[in-house]
């Protein structure tokens, strides 16, 4: 009898799930917001990251996400507008946008740096840890360019920490957190759109720096619900333990270009 409980203990031991450093961070955020499923294609018209957080470990973090990685250019001034004028007039209406914002989107302007390396190897299962939390919900804002509307998404939060001694380069993309979807035997990156993402290419390699111990917050939306099938995330070349997942399989047939995780 003895056996068989200890047997037992060890069945349920080997079954409970490995405390991360996740586990101890709590997401802030309004619990009566009205959060919706964003829509294929939803994302071709807005504006917004989906990173919340860079830094040091925290117990509670507000759910603000980064308007932008690389802030846009400023308009260029009117005719016949001075320097002094037209610095006055451009302060007065970003203050004012950060206003009306302030609640959704940081202010902070992210520190960016660049470099002739190759950084894209560099962000591993050496160097980082992923944690997916696919089955809480928490808001996704975005912002959409022709109403001024804040979109609110439900999405689920991936936490990034940097486990390696050094000062990680993480290099900057459209999409950093990517999904894979378990499909005929490989895992295949998915996208809750099917537009083409352009980008100029350059010589340098924009990047900003995540110290160690440090973390990164991002999120990703859920997806309208369908089959349950296996997932992972991917930061780069870092890639999380399996997760299940329901997505709708019109999202996978809708793909426009089909790549699979490596």
């Amino acid at each position: 009898m003895k056996k068989f409980l200890y047997i037992l203990i060890a069945l349920v031991t080997g079954c409970k799930e490995e405390k991360s450093f996740a586990d101890d961070i709590v997401l802030s955020f309004p619990k009566e917001e009205k959060l919706s499923f964003q829509n294929f294609n939803d994302d071709m018209n807005e504006m917004g990251t989906y990173l919340i957080y860079i830094g040091k470990d925290a117990s509670v973090i507000n759910v603000k996400y980064y308007k932008y990685i690389f802030p846009p250019p400023p308009p260029p001034p009117k005719i016949n507008e001075n320097t002094e004028e037209y610095m006055q007039a451009r302060k007065h209406f970003e203050d004012s946008i950060n206003f009306i914002y302030r609640p959704f989107f940081n202010p902070e302007a992210i520190q960016i740096k660049e470099t002739e390396e190759d950084l894209y190897k560099t962000i591993n299962n050496q160097t980082t840890q992923i944690i997916v939390k696919e089955k809480d919900t928490i808001p996704l804002y975005a912002r959409n360019y022709e109403t001024e509307e804040v979109k609110k998404y439900k999405a689920f939060p991936v936490f990034i920490k940097n486990i390696s001694s050094k000062t990680l380069r993480i290099p900057i993309e459209a999409q950093a957190v990517g999904l894979y979807i378990l499909n005929d035997k490989k895992f295949q990156y998915i996208r809750n759109s099917d537009y083409l993402i352009c980008g100029m290419g350059s010589p340098k390699n924009p990047y900003f720096e995540l110290k160690p111990n440090e973390i990164l917050i991002y999120s990703y939306p859920h997806l309208k619900k369908g089959h349950k099938r296996k997932g992972k995330i991917s930061f780069h070349k870092a890639t999380s333990k399996e997760f299940e997942i329901s997505i709708d399989e019109e999202i996978i047939k809708n793909q426009r270009s089909i790549h699979y995780l490596q």
